[in-house]
């Protein structure tokens, strides 16, 4: 009986855990990917929640990977052009114009998208004859270079000429401010040394990876483009300029 012993407490022993294992809840998803059906395929999100396909995709318990996704948007090219045309007009007009600040660049134009993955919009650069203090104190004809550590800038020029120096390192490298104090990630200087030099020019492409300067030289009659920021991750947009 005594030899029983040990053979009935090792026997209740591996009865206790198999129990206590029936009892545990079922692994949950997990960020990398879900046990659902034994796969470990990634988990797919999708903007709209319809038929459930293979692998969990488009499942009602995941969110919806766009919730801000702008609608289908079409922007004709002529429409593109009057746009380079009135922003030219209206730099023309500024630059002659006390008080107008330091700034070559003027908005518009009728592309306008923010989401929290990217967003699209139309700036143009007018051309400076006469040197004006920058925004780091740098008297220039040219506005200053940018670095940006959280966002590709992906630019499409749509009107005029002028030149892209991209790369190499900033001389005179500065926070930007605002109101609120310094913005972290955000540069700006001049000049560009050891870039490289991009003739533009309207359908030409561009693309900036993070934390890569850039300056844009416009020619007389200056230049337009369609710029895409591509936020990094989850960069916080409140920082991205």
């Amino acid at each position: 009986m005594k030899k029983m012993v040990p053979v009935l407490v090792i026997g209740a022993a591996v009865a206790g855990f198999v129990g206590g294992q029936a009892m545990r809840p079922r692994p949950e998803g997990v960020l990398s990917g879900h046990f659902d059906e034994l796969s470990m395929m990634p988990s797919a999100i999708a903007q709209e929640k319809g038929e459930v396909m293979p692998f969990g995709y488009n499942s009602p318990h995941d969110p919806a990977l766009a919730p801000d996704a702008p609608p289908i948007t079409y922007w004709n090219i002529e429409d593109i052009r009057k746009a380079h045309t009135e922003l030219a007009e209206k730099a023309a007009r500024a630059l002659t114009q006390a008080g107008t600040g330091s700034s070559q660049s003027f908005g518009g134009g009728p592309v306008h998208v923010q989401t929290r993955n990217f967003s699209i919009f139309m700036l143009y650069r007018a051309h400076r004859e006469q040197p004006v203090q920058s925004l780091t104190k740098v008297n220039s004809v040219w506005d200053d270079a940018e670095m940006h550590a959280g966002a590709y800038d992906f630019y499409v020029i749509t009107g005029g000429t002028g030149e892209m120096i991209v790369g190499g390192k900033i001389a005179n490298r500065q926070n930007l401010h605002d109101k609120d104090g310094i913005i972290p990630g955000e540069y700006r200087g001049q000049p560009i040394e050891g870039g490289q030099t991009f003739k533009v020019k309207a359908g030409d492409w561009l693309l900036i990876p993070p934390d890569t300067p850039h300056q844009p030289k416009p020619d007389v009659g200056g230049f337009s483009y369609m710029i895409m920021k591509i936020n990094v991750g989850v960069y916080p947009w409140s920082l991205v300029r």
